[in-house]
């Protein structure tokens, strides 16, 4: 498909489309920095702007099970200092906002809500009482098409270059040159939920995992911490600790949780490629692809090793527990799993389990691999900007917000991170020099699937077969292939004319 032709038949047909959204004055700030110059970051470095103590609002579409908040977080506001080590940096933040930009800002919680339905009512009803989207990252993603955010890339006062709007992030998901929900150090969910590997050190020490395998620590020190490594180790362990000839959930084996797919995707494969014209093909129906799902099949189809959620959870009784999920996470901090596929935001629940444990970063695919590779969750909270600009503050639009988001995310750096990673993670949570090695390790290899971001569900499902069934691999890759395409080339199109609608509005 010739994508350049397509785009200037797009362009013209765009031109004639009457724009839907509307640009509410501007703050009156200038932009002193130029992008990616590097310089210092102190406030006299920041554009300049008095937004007459006009309210700075996050809409925050909050998801939650029982009573806890699953992949949001009390990241956006605080109404005062209490004691708490996040929620007082937060509000320390926040304050110097306020105070360099005379600005008010607050969070409007939509609890449970679908970002799809209550975005479509706002929009419908002109109800735009809000400067910043933060919800469910691939439930934001589904909501691009519908022309509901803006372009972000292109506000200005922002450098997307700078560490605490992780550039890596910023990669993965732009898409021709358009960025149209991102995440940056206002939260900490690119930390809180990046996959990695919890490590029974009881479970190692009793069934001597270091003796004869080695320590996993200096396997990932020196490169080798592989999939053939990993594979080998968490299947070294299954014991039927009741005699009656199985390994259920009560007895001992080596993982609990782990995806084909999260693995796949560590060890360096990747779905999509990027063309020069800017728009995609598919790109993981190869032979190492192949190789990673023959390796993976023997053991994680084996229940001796390795159990699933549904597994644990069939007909158990969860009540003395928040949810089913934690429920099953309950066995490893019982000396149950010797590995656990998870993020950060489970030390939470671990923090009274009585055996040590350490992470790891997930493997690579072999020693020849040059990083490690982490996926933040598609379900993580992430940030969009609305179409349209609130009407109902005077000083709202793009200036603004380009202003603040950009100070409130070099400040969350200086001011929230070091409380969440150093003070809450590396000194309540890990108790090890190694594992605070293993947790920069993860920090610094940290990356968004865009596929699973934006809803292309048909290309997430179909790698799924592929590296789950090896056997069905070329016939679940080729019987869907062409429709694959079709989807990728349609969410690529929808893009397009998105953005000749942006450049239409300018």
């Amino acid at each position: 498909m010739e994508f350049k032709k397509i785009a200037a038949l797009i362009l013209a047909a765009a031109m004639a489309i009457p724009l839907l959204a509307s640009c509410a004055n501007t703050g009156n700030g200038v932009n002193t920095r130029p992008a990616g110059d590097g310089g210092s970051t102190d406030a006299g470095d920041f554009a300049s702007g008095d937004f007459d103590n006009e309210d700075f609002t996050f809409l925050f579409i909050q998801q939650k099970a029982g009573n806890k908040d699953y992949y949001g977080g009390d990241y956006l506001d605080a109404e005062s200092l209490t004691g708490a080590t996040i929620q007082d940096a937060v509000y320390k933040r926040n304050m110097a906002v306020e105070e360099l930009y005379k600005v008010n800002v607050n969070q409007r919680l939509e609890e449970n809500g679908d970002p799809a339905a209550l975005l479509q009512t706002f929009y419908m009803s002109g109800d735009f009482c809000f400067d910043v989207i933060y919800a469910w990252g691939y439930k934001l993603g589904l909501c691009i098409v519908e022309n509901y955010f803006a372009d972000m890339s292109k506000l200005p006062h922002t450098d997307l270059t700078k560490e605490y709007w992780c550039p890596s992030a910023m990669e993965d998901l732009t898409v021709n040159d358009s960025l149209y929900i991102c995440i940056n150090d206002i939260s900490m969910n690119k930390l809180e939920w990046a996959y990695f590997l919890f490590y029974n050190k009881q479970l190692a020490e009793d069934y001597n995992i270091e003796t004869t395998l080695g320590s996993p620590y200096d396997l990932v020190k020196e490169g080798k911490w592989t999939l053939d490594a990993y594979l080998k180790m968490l299947s070294s362990i299954s014991n039927d600790l009741d005699g009656d000839g199985k390994i259920t959930k009560t007895d001992v084996y080596g993982v609990i949780g782990q995806s084909a797919y999260d693995l796949a995707y560590s060890a360096g494969v990747q779905l999509l490629e990027k063309n020069d014209d800017g728009s995609y093909s598919l790109a993981y129906y190869n032979e190492k692809t192949i190789d990673i799902a023959n390796k993976l099949a023997e053991t994680l189809s084996n229940n001796k090793y390795c159990k699933g959620y549904n597994e644990i959870w069939e007909n158990a009784d969860t009540s003395g527990f928040n949810d089913q999920w934690e429920y099953v996470r309950s066995f490893f901090a019982t000396d149950h799993s010797l590995f656990l596929s998870g993020s950060a935001f489970l030390t939470g629940e671990l923090r009274n389990m009585e055996s040590e444990y350490g992470i790891l970063p997930y493997p690579k695919y072999d020693e020849n691999q040059e990083d490690y590779v982490h996926i933040v969750a598609n379900l993580a909270s992430i940030f969009a900007i609305p179409s349209t600009y609130r009407t109902d503050v005077a000083t709202a639009g793009p200036d603004r917000t380009g202003m603040i988001l950009e100070y409130m995310a070099y400040k969350s750096n200086e001011l929230v991170l070091p409380q969440y990673y150093d003070t809450l993670l590396k000194g309540q949570r890990l108790n090890s020099e190694d594992d605070q090695l293993m947790l920069d390790t993860i920090k610094d290899t940290i990356h968004y699937d865009l596929c699973s971001m934006v809803g292309l569900d048909g290309i997430t499902t179909n790698f799924h077969g592929v590296v789950s069934k090896p056997n069905t691999a070329s016939s679940t890759y080729k019987r869907n292939e062409q429709k694959l395409i079709k989807q990728l080339n349609d969410f690529y199109m929808d893009i397009l004319l998105l953005n000749t609608k942006e450049e239409g509005k300018n």
